[in-house]
């Protein structure tokens, strides 16, 4: 990837690009990802952080029922059963998606 390709001041990866994420930093950015196993290499002067997530049932729990509510809006693409997550995999990483895809049991 050339300089030019490069640009964003930063980039927030939440999908564990790593390095791939970081190649699109700008020399001198800010490479932010969620807690990877391995942090990417810092290069060109790009600073690399890292998030860490801990789970919280109880604010979970707060969030949906907030949501549920309608408290919260929520954009739904779809709804499938659990059995059919692979098809929301699909549908999603075919892009296009407007929302989320909900997965009934």
């Amino acid at each position: 990837m050339t300089a030019a390709e490069r640009g964003w001041d930063a980039v927030a990866d939440g999908a564990v690009l790593q390095e791939a994420g970081v190649a699109l930093v700008r020399d001198g950015g800010l490479f932010v990802g969620v807690q990877p196993s391995a942090p990417p290499a810092a290069e060109r002067g790009v600073t690399v952080r890292a998030v860490s997530v801990v789970p919280d049932g109880a604010r979970t729990a707060g969030l949906l029922a907030r949501t549920a509510s309608g408290e919260l809006p929520a954009r739904v693409a779809g709804e499938l059963p659990l059995a059919e997550a692979a098809e929301a995999h699909r549908l999603v990483a075919k892009g296009g998606a407007r929302g989320r895809y909900v997965l009934r049991p």
